[in-house]
């Protein structure tokens, strides 16, 4: 008896163990779970009329959790009391206080990819669930796109708002979420549905800051010519825009070294600069004197411990009077750092070369026999006698005549140069090469305008500088069709733009919200245009 008793209990063990054992082994192979929850039940149901309830409940066929909620859950219209959202297992539940719901009202809850299951990680993307507290659920929807006004390319990520017409004014988007939001996808595109048939005023914004309004002049905006009473679906176009700021001011003063400052602005603006003291007028030099610039950068000599200029600032009464400690005097230091106007040691065509130094120089002390310039053709080397001149007190240029195409060596040994103080350049070699008029193109458009006014047309790159640009009026009188020649273009891929100079400035103008300036249109061609060396290209261009 107590052997089987034994032998039982062992059949016992062994089970229990193989059990625990088939417990923890992992199984292997099966399909990955690539599909996102679906919804198994709501309650109340979604697109419930006469909604009365502060919980909502929604249940999935699956474990699941949230991701980034606050960003991607939008609630139209806004609620005052942000309703509290959580995961119980396979529930999502939503409390929301129902005395905050206005009557006869739809609601829409839009979770964009914030609903993931638990294990995956697989996004329910755009589900949304809606309610309404009359007895019917408004139809009515916005549509649209969100371009960049500057060169019309789709934006995502703005923000789009609805505005009560009733009470609207100017300040409500800098002080008030909109009562409908919603947001772009990646092609500038959005919807705002379930709407009812009101008037809105509608707006685009680039919300940095994540508080649904639009904040100063550091955000983009966009805005419609006129409100929008919606009695059907209605398609829009927004174009938004960097609002000039409508104060001019110093954000940071870089003095690097002495002899040298540079003032940043916060945006480009005309300066008139001078010294506070009229015996340091003829011991400062600025940069791009009388240029629009958001960087002035001055030279300055024979001022010791603080600097005091006054900056005016154009089409403004105000004055700031700024106070810049200097640093020593280091006086030891060697010309060993310069600038030239070569790119990858090619010299433009019928550019001169350029070299600029970071000291304010000597220019009435440069050695001309320390500087040795020749040039190479084929395999003869020509010796060439240096001709030069300072164009201001910090540049040197060579006014040499220069052939095209040319390889050209110039060599400035030690001293040849010096500053005030008597510091000298170590030796300096450039190598470098001119450009021939045969290794460019030819650009010949013969564009037909849609409109009589003036416009401006540039021809850009791939990065969007502007390459060349000519300026085009047309008269009442005139011919619609112009043709337009750009000569001298580098090869490489071009794209057309075409501004509708409104105001004659021949600059492109951005808007302003609370005057309602739009900014100014802009045409960009679909069709990329190749230039090769030596060769013209003709297009015909029909603005629609």
């Amino acid at each position: 008896m107590l052997k089987s008793i034994t032998q039982l209990e062992l059949i016992i063990l062994f089970s229990l163990l193989f059990f625990n054992c088939a417990q923890v082994v992992t199984l292997s192979g099966g399909k990955k779970d690539v599909s996102p929850p679906k919804l198994i039940e709501a309650i109340p149901n979604n697109n419930s009329v006469r909604f009365d309830s502060e919980i909502i409940s929604i249940k999935f066929d699956e474990f699941i959790k949230l991701n980034d909620i606050n960003n991607q859950l939008i609630i139209c219209p806004k609620i005052k009391t942000n309703p509290e959202v959580n995961v119980i297992g396979k529930e999502l539940l939503i409390r929301l206080k129902k005395e905050e719901l206005l009557p006869n009202t739809t609601y829409r809850f839009y979770f964009g990819s914030a609903i993931i299951d638990m294990h995956e990680g697989n996004p329910l993307l755009n589900f949304e669930y809606i309610f309404s507290t009359g007895d019917i659920i408004d139809s009515l929807k916005i549509m649209g796109t969100v371009l960049n006004a500057f060169n019309n390319k789709p934006m995502d990520k703005i923000s789009v708002g609805l505005y009560e017409n009733i009470n609207f004014n100017d300040t409500i988007p800098f002080t008030n979420s909109a009562i409908y939001l919603t947001k772009t996808s990646e092609d500038g595109q959005f919807i705002l549905p379930k709407l009812p048939s009101k008037t809105f005023v509608a707006i685009a914004f680039f919300d940095k800051n994540k508080n649904n309004q639009i904040d100063g002049e550091i955000e983009k905006r966009g805005f419609l010519d006129r409100p929008l009473d919606l009695f059907s679906d209605t398609s829009v176009i927004f174009r938004v825009f960097d609002e000039i700021p409508s104060k001019s001011f110093v954000k940071k003063i870089a003095n690097p070294y002495y002899g040298f400052i540079q003032i940043i602005l916060n945006q480009k603006t005309l300066i008139n600069l001078k010294p506070l003291l009229e015996i340091n007028d003829k011991n400062i030099f600025e940069i791009n004197l009388k240029k629009e610039k958001d960087t002035i950068s001055i030279y300055y000599k024979n001022i010791s411990d603080t600097l005091k200029l006054v900056l005016s600032y154009k089409n403004l009464t105000k004055t700031d009077t700024l106070i810049i400690d200097l640093p020593k005097d280091n006086n030891k230091k060697k010309l060993n750092s310069f600038e030239t106007n070569l790119h990858s040691n090619i010299l433009k065509l019928n550019d001169t070369l350029k070299i600029s130094f970071l000291n304010w120089m000597d220019t009435n002390k440069v050695n001309l026999n320390k500087i040795k310039f020749e040039s190479k053709e084929d395999s003869l080397i020509n010796l060439i006698n240096i001709k030069g001149k300072w164009i201001n007190p910090c540049q040197y240029q060579i006014i040499n005549k220069l052939k095209q195409g040319a390889n050209y060596k110039l060599k400035f040994d030690t001293s040849a140069f010096f500053d005030l103080k008597g510091n000298t350049n170590d030796s300096i070699k450039l190598n470098f090469k001119t450009q021939n008029k045969l290794e460019f193109g030819k650009v010949s458009l013969k564009i037909l305008f849609n409109k009589k006014q003036n416009h401006i047309i540039q021809l850009t790159d791939e990065r969007e500088n502007v390459i060349k640009e000519q300026s085009v009026s047309l008269s009442l009188s005139s011919s619609n069709s112009k043709t337009i020649e750009f000569t001298d273009v580098e090869p490489a891929n071009y794209f057309l733009k075409i501004i509708y100079d409104l105001n004659e400035n021949k600059k492109w103008d951005t808007g302003n919200f609370s005057l309602k300036h739009q900014p100014e249109k802009v045409y960009i061609h679909s069709k990329q245009l190749k230039v090769v060396s030596d060769w013209e290209i003709e297009e015909d261009i029909f603005i629609k």
